[in-house]
């Protein structure tokens, strides 16, 4: 059932905001008074508040527990009331155009709520849905100043996860958090009523060039970043390490941090944060999750942020994303992400590499020991390496390449789906891969 004039739906409201976020309590608040006064049955949900690991990547919610993360926590129960619900509200500081780290860690966990099998939507590959029917969607942000570029980087995300999600409608409002309760509450209820079914538009593109008036510096010391779970095993780190070692063979000095292995330890994260102020440029490299970034990294980039606005140092910021989707423009918006945090950390923005099946082309293996499809995009990166270690943007010509499939995309469906049954087929759960364990008795 979806959202609309009728009184008595159920409507689920996942609050992302951080501790003290004064906007958030007020917007909120509003929105709980108009929900109340329309008769429906609301639950407020407080994500911070929750115990929500972070997701592991490890895709055992479609290969050993199908439909349910193996993580026994908080997020089982959410997904559950998510599926149950007729909308979903989505509250948030638009975060360098995304979502902040505490909704992101929640809706990471949303992988569970699809099938492992390819489809085609849009002419582009998606997931198959589990469940015959989703809730409504409806995301509001708020921002403290006006920004243009950031919001329409935010209505995208909101988009792309309206698709993925299934949303049978959708909405997507950014507030200014320094509007009068009066404003705020016409918004909300105008956003309210004009849920509709979610349409595509056309890609969000940013720049990749550095900013004419600063001249190109070459790099000193390189720090890569892996933003991915898998850690040295992944492909996000193989990536990474093959254009920092072609940086290291120009004479540039390289650094490798684990983002998830400085997670806990507090002392492995100042360490982090010194390494990005001391090198000459950061490269992040990370798999797409939700359309998006995964939640630890992002709550990184927010520090990040916060101790480089409080001491501004220079550098560059580039970005490596791959996807498990063969269409490489699935991570356009975390690209464009990367870029509007570049901007606001006062980095000089050099570039996102945007990567199409990287599952299926790299699969954690070195770069170097790949033949095949994958020696293109080996001589690519090492035109990358050398425009970066002179201090120059990400050629748009090597972009193109590394951005182009590596097979057609109906192979790369078909052998994906293969591959899910085999692994499934592994762990005796074949016959559950289309389990719905969330549908209310």
């Amino acid at each position: 059932m979806g959202y609309g004039e009728e009184c008595g739906m159920k409507v689920l409201i996942f609050d992302g905001s951080p501790e003290d976020d004064s906007s958030g309590v007020r917007i909120a608040g509003v929105l709980a008074a108009l929900l109340s006064a329309k008769g429906d049955e609301t639950e407020h949900v407080v994500l911070r508040e929750k115990s929500i690991v972070n997701c592991s990547g490890c895709f055992g919610c479609w290969l050993k527990t199908p439909g349910i993360c193996v993580i026994d926590d908080d997020n089982r129960e959410l997904s559950g009331k998510f599926m149950q619900c007729d909308l979903l509200i989505m509250l948030t500081p638009v975060t360098f155009g995304g979502y902040s780290p505490e909704l992101k860690r929640m809706l990471d966990h949303f992988i569970a709520n699809i099938s492992p099998f390819f489809a085609t939507v849009n002419g582009e590959s998606h997931h198959r849905k589990r469940y015959e029917s989703y809730p409504d969607l409806l995301v509001v942000g708020w921002q403290e100043e006006p920004d243009a570029r950031q919001e329409e980087v935010f209505r995208h995300l909101v988009l792309r996860n309206s698709i993925n999600f299934y949303s049978g409608k959708t909405g997507c409002g950014v507030i200014q958090s320094s509007e009068g309760t009066d404003a705020i509450r016409d918004e909300l209820t105008s956003l309210l009523s004009t849920l509709r079914r979610p349409v595509m538009r056309p890609e969000v593109r940013l720049a990749t060039v550095m900013d004419a008036s600063l001249p190109a510096r070459p790099v000193r010391k390189a720090l890569l970043l892996v933003g991915s779970p898998r850690m040295a095993k992944s492909s996000s780190a193989s990536l990474g390490s093959y254009l920092l070692e072609e940086m290291e063979a120009r004479g540039v000095r390289t650094e490798t941090i684990h983002i998830y292995r400085s997670l806990h330890d507090l002392r492995k994260l100042e360490d982090l944060y010194e390494a990005v102020d001391s090198a000459d440029l950061c490269v992040l490299a990370f798999p797409l999750y939700i359309d998006s970034i995964p939640a630890p990294v992002l709550a990184v980039m927010r520090k990040i942020r916060e101790r480089r606005t409080a001491n501004p140092s220079c550098g560059g910021f580039a970005a490596i994303v791959n996807c498990g989707f063969i269409e490489s423009r699935h991570n356009q918006t975390a690209v464009a992400i990367c870029a509007e945090f570049a901007a606001e950390s006062r980095f000089r923005w050099m570039g996102g590499i945007s990567i199409g099946g990287g599952e299926g082309l790299v699969r954690g293996r070195p770069i170097r020991s790949l033949g095949g499809p994958a020696i293109p995009y080996r001589k690519a990166l090492d035109r990358v390496a050398a425009a970066l270690s002179a201090g120059n943007p990400v050629p748009e010509e090597a972009l193109s390449q590394l951005a182009r499939p590596f097979v057609p995309a109906w192979i790369y469906r078909y052998v994906g789906s293969m591959n899910w049954k085999k692994q499934a087929r592994r762990n005796g759960v074949l016959h559950r891969l289309g389990d719905r364990p969330l549908l209310a008795d």
